[in-house]
């Protein structure tokens, strides 16, 4: 193996976060994991996107496709680990509840994950609106039992005034800040959103983004 010249090697066609690297630090050879090497290389980077438009949905609470960030070790959370997540909603006249959202962490990638914050814009109304919510986490304190803290942003985008999507704010804009209690961050791998336009709800979303950073 010591012999064989790199390019002759068998190409790998996927990387693992135990996988092993050789690099030369301070002119001594190591060995380095790509999780390691990803992290300091590029601070660890992931995201998620949509890849299908869903229509007429989000009456009941419903995981946001494209919004999971999922991590390569269980519980790799870090102090300053970020989150963000965007996307876009068209509403019909029908739906007049609060627009919610859940921001859930587990391993499930589905409703079934832990909400370890909810937040809820003011009641939308029966109209037609369209608009764009920002979401925004860090990560307070990491830990075992009820530890781990995260804060989050939430803000809204949208053509109405103070009616149709949501009625917080006076502009078309919302904003909601909310900090979660104390909860495990040690097993968790899937950072996501859950959201509830509430009863006859009837929403699109054409694009989601998410990443996270520092994990």
């Amino acid at each position: 193996m010591a012999d064989t010249k790199i390019s002759a090697l068998t190409a790998a066609t996927s990387v693992a976060a135990a996988d092993q690297l050789a690099l030369v630090q301070s002119g001594v050879s190591k060995s380095v994991t790509a999780s390691v090497f990803r992290a300091s290389a590029i601070g660890a980077g992931l995201s998620n996107a949509s890849v299908a438009t869903v229509s007429a949905g989000y009456a009941a609470d419903t995981y946001l496709a494209g919004s999971a960030i999922t991590i390569p070790t269980a519980g790799g959370w870090q102090v300053g680990t970020t989150y963000q997540c965007g996307f876009d909603m068209v509403k019909t006249a029908a739906g007049t509840a609060a627009f919610t959202l859940a921001l859930r962490i587990g391993t499930l990638g589905t409703t079934g994950d832990t909400a370890v914050l909810i937040p809820a814009f003011a009641a939308g109304t029966a109209a037609i609106d369209s608009g764009w919510f920002e979401v925004f986490v860090v990560f307070r304190t990491v830990g075992s039992g009820t530890s781990a803290v995260v804060s989050m942003v939430t803000t809204c985008s949208h053509h109405l005034a103070a009616t149709g999507l949501i009625s917080t704010g006076a502009s078309g804009f919302g904003y909601l800040t909310n900090v979660s209690g104390g909860f495990n961050s040690t097993t968790q791998t899937i950072i996501g959103l859950s959201i509830n336009g509430g009863a006859s709800f009837s929403g699109t979303n054409t694009l989601v983004q998410a990443s996270a950073f520092k994990v």
